[in-house]
């Protein structure tokens, strides 16, 4: 299983991190996937299995700061609904767009065992609802709190 790994200093920025990969949430063991292709589907979080909904393309948006995911079976990206900036507001993929919504910051911690994902428009961290470990739960924004509901890994 592939983990995800801090840049280290002096490390130039690749403008793909990681291509066509899962991002699975550390408490749950669960995957990033809509719930279809269409724009505007939610992103939940499903169980492992081989729909290339559940695989993401990571592109560098600006000075190695910035993440757009886009998803490999959809062609969109992930973005907030509405781009909102409110606590709980559902994770969906979008058209992309140069709304600020579709950004993300990578924060590592664990020694780079894992990342959170804060998002640029609202300053806010994706996570899983209620902390849940439930196939179906949805993935929305929330303020960052460490919480392990908020802290993801790459796999291949």
């Amino acid at each position: 299983m592939a983990q995800a790994q801090a840049p280290q200093s002096g490390d130039p920025i690749p403008s793909r991190i990681a291509e066509t990969n899962g991002i699975m949430n550390v408490k749950s063991g669960k995957f990033l996937q809509p719930t279809s292709s269409a724009n505007g589907a939610k992103v939940v979080q499903r169980s492992a299995n081989d729909s290339l909904l559940q695989r993401w393309d990571t592109v560098l948006t600006e000075a190695g700061t910035w993440y757009t995911f886009e998803n490999y079976g959809a062609g969109r990206n992930l973005g907030i609904d509405g781009a909102s900036e409110s606590n709980g507001a559902a994770a969906i993929i979008a058209n992309g767009s140069s709304d600020l919504n579709q950004d993300w910051k990578l924060v590592f911690g664990g020694g780079g065992d894992y990342f959170t994902l804060k998002n640029r428009k609202s300053g806010k961290c994706l996570g899983i609802s209620g902390g849940s470990t439930a196939n179906g739960a949805q993935a929305a924004q929330f303020t960052c709190d460490g919480n392990t509901n908020q802290r993801w890994t790459w796999t291949r």
